[in-house]
């Protein structure tokens, strides 16, 4: 939802979702070929909406900066977004190399319940900010639903729900 709101309100021609490798602020609890199963999964039948698994196979910890600069050199003449929530976005001050991905991309900053936009005086530069519908669902309540067996349907794509339950994911037994 939150690419799809990207892609029309910023009028933009795709958006890639771009998979995780080894973030360096973050630990991931899925294994990343799933993590580009689950993503290739929930938009596979949207034809302005892609993967990016570039990170998936970067040795060691993974840095926006890095990406970005890899798109860039890709395609120099392409303007590039970097869409993330709010939660995401309170980190933004501590990030590795935050100046260098700042010059590379837009960013944009997507409303997140019980959060807000981070104070553009700790920025290296202006965001644009991006109201979309607030679904209070997040990664570790989905998990957790799965893991206990209950209603995850239509809380995520049919074919992510379809692709967790099929593999056997977070413990869901249904694998």
């Amino acid at each position: 939802m939150v690419a799809e709101c990207a892609r029309v309100e910023l009028g933009l021609d795709e958006v890639r979702l771009l998979v995780a490798g080894d973030p360096w602020m973050k630990s991931t609890t899925s294994p990343p070929e799933h993590r580009v199963g689950m993503t290739t999964a929930a938009v596979a039948d949207d034809p302005h909406l892609g993967v990016d698994d570039r990170e998936v196979g970067r040795e060691g910890p993974t840095y926006t900066a890095d990406t970005l600069a890899a798109l860039r050199h890709d395609a120099p003449d392409t303007s590039w977004y970097f869409v993330l929530g709010e939660d995401a976005a309170e980190g933004l001050p501590s990030w590795e190399r935050v100046e260098e991905a700042f010059a590379l991309a837009t960013f944009v900053v997507v409303t997140r319940p019980g959060h807000r936009p981070p104070d553009p005086a700790t920025l290296p530069g202006p965001i644009e900010h991006l109201e979309i519908p607030q679904l209070e669902v997040s990664s570790t309540q989905l998990r957790e639903r799965f893991a206990s067996g209950r209603a995850t349907r239509y809380l995520v794509p049919v074919a992510v729900d379809d692709y967790v339950r099929a593999h056997g994911l977070y413990g869901n037994g249904d694998g």
